[in-house]
C-alpha cells in the first residue's frame, strides 16, 4: 500500500445548490477542484450528482487515482457518522439517507460523512489556524450558529453527535421563537436571518433607519444581514444597536464554550465571520467586557486566541478530507 505521505483523499462539500470536490494530500493541499450544481430532484439524483463530482475530481489526478484511499463528505444537517446516514437535511430534502453505503457501492472506496460544521472544524484543526493545537473550538456564524470542539485531533461528538450546539442554548427565555421550537436561542438572536428579522421588526414599529431604504430596494425579498452591516458602517443607529446586542450574545457564547472546553483557540468561521465586519467588532467589544469581568476566563483565553478561520474557499473540501484522513487512520486504511 502507498506511503501515508503519498496517499490522497477526496474531500466533498455538499450543499443545497452546489457540490464542490477536490483531491487533498496529507499536507492539506487541494487540487483537481470540481464544482457542479446539486441535482435535488430526488435522493437518487442528488447522490448521482455527488458521485459525478467525485469521479470528475478523481479523473483530474492524471494517473494517480490508485493513490486515492478514501472519500470524506460534509453534509448540511443531522448526520449519524457511525452508520453513514444523513438523518435529516432540509437543504437537500433528505431524511434517513444511507449515503455511505450507496457511495461505497457506487465508487468502491471507503466513504465517511459528517455534519458540515464538524468537517469545517476538523479542517481548521488539521490544516488551518488550529493546526498543532490540542484543543480547539470552532464557532460557525451564518444562517445558523453551531460550535464543534476538536480534542487531540478528534472531533468531540457527544452521545447523540450534537455536542456543541450552542446555537440552540437559550440566552433569553422571552426572546424570539427559534426554528428548534424554543424561545430566545442564540441562533434566534444573532444568526444572519435573526439580524434581518430584528431589523424588519424595528422598522415596522416605526424606527427611523437607513434600513428602510434597503427594505424598499429589496423588491419584496426582505432585508438580509448584509444590509444591517452596510447600514451600520454608515453610522445607522438602529443597525449599530442590533449588531451590538448580537455581538454581546456571541461574546457570551465564547465565554460559555471556553468555560466548558478550555480551548487553546476559538476559531470563528461561516459566512458572518468576516474580518472587520461590524458584527465581529461588536463581538470583540463584548469579549473585552467578559475578559475584564471574569478573572478565570481571562486566565483561560485572550483576545488574540479568538481568530477567524483561514481555509476560506477550500474549507469544505479540506475539512471533508480531514475527516477522511482521521477516520482512515483509525481504521488503518492509510499506511
Amino acid at each position: 500500500m502507498q506511503h501515508e505521505e503519498a496517499a490522497l483523499v477526496v474531500g466533498v462539500d455538499v450543499g443545497g445548490t452546489k457540490i464542490a470536490a477536490g483531491i487533498v494530500n496529507a499536507q492539506g493541499q487541494v487540487s483537481g477542484r470540481v464544482k457542479l450544481p446539486t441535482d435535488t430532484r430526488s435522493v437518487e439524483h442528488t447522490l448521482q450528482s455527488i458521485a459525478s463530482g467525485i469521479r470528475s475530481t478523481i479523473q483530474a489526478t492524471q494517473g494517480s487515482s490508485q493513490r486515492i484511499k478514501a472519500i470524506g463528505l460534509g453534509i448540511p444537517g443531522m448526520v449519524d457518522p457511525l452508520q453513514g446516514v444523513c438523518q435529516l437535511s432540509v437543504n437537500l430534502g433528505w431524511r434517513d439517507v444511507a449515503v455511505k453505503t450507496w457511495l461505497e457501492q457506487e465508487l468502491q472506496l471507503p466513504c465517511f460523512i459528517e455534519n458540515d460544521v464538524s468537517v469545517a472544524a476538523l479542517g481548521e484543526s488539521f490544516y488551518g489556524v488550529g493546526k498543532g493545537l490540542e484543543t480547539v473550538v470552532y464557532l460557525s456564524l451564518g444562517t445558523g450558529i453551531a460550535a464543534r470542539t476538536i480534542i487531540h485531533g478528534q472531533l468531540f461528538r457527544g452521545t447523540h453527535g450534537m455536542a456543541g450546539e450552542i446555537g440552540h442554548v437559550v440566552f433569553d427565555p422571552a426572546g424570539p421563537l427559534c426554528r428548534c421550537g424554543a424561545r430566545g436561542c442564540l441562533e434566534a438572536l444573532a444568526a444572519g436571518p435573526a439580524l434581518a428579522r430584528r431589523a424588519e421588526d424595528e422598522l415596522q414599529q416605526g424606527k427611523v433607519s437607513l434600513l428602510a431604504g434597503f427594505l424598499q430596494a429589496s423588491a419584496g425579498t426582505g432585508l438580509r444581514a448584509e444590509h444591517v452591516f452596510a447600514a451600520a458602517t454608515r453610522g445607522d443607529a438602529l443597525s449599530e444597536q442590533i449588531l451590538h446586542e448580537a455581538g454581546q450574545h456571541l461574546a457570551y457564547s465564547i465565554y460559555l464554550l471556553t468555560m466548558n472546553f478550555d480551548p487553546q483557540r476559538v476559531i470563528l468561521g461561516g459566512g458572518l465571520a468576516v474580518e472587520g465586519s461590524p458584527l465581529i467588532e461588536a463581538m470583540r467589544v463584548g469579549l473585552t467586557h467578559w475578559l475584564q469581568q471574569a478573572p478565570v476566563f481571562r486566565e483561560m483565553l485572550s483576545q488574540e486566541a479568538v481568530c477567524l478561520a483561514s481555509l476560506q474557499g477550500d474549507a469544505g473540501i479540506a475539512g471533508a478530507a480531514a475527516l477522511a484522513i482521521a477516520e482512515s487512520k483509525t481504521r488503518s486504511l492509510l499506511s
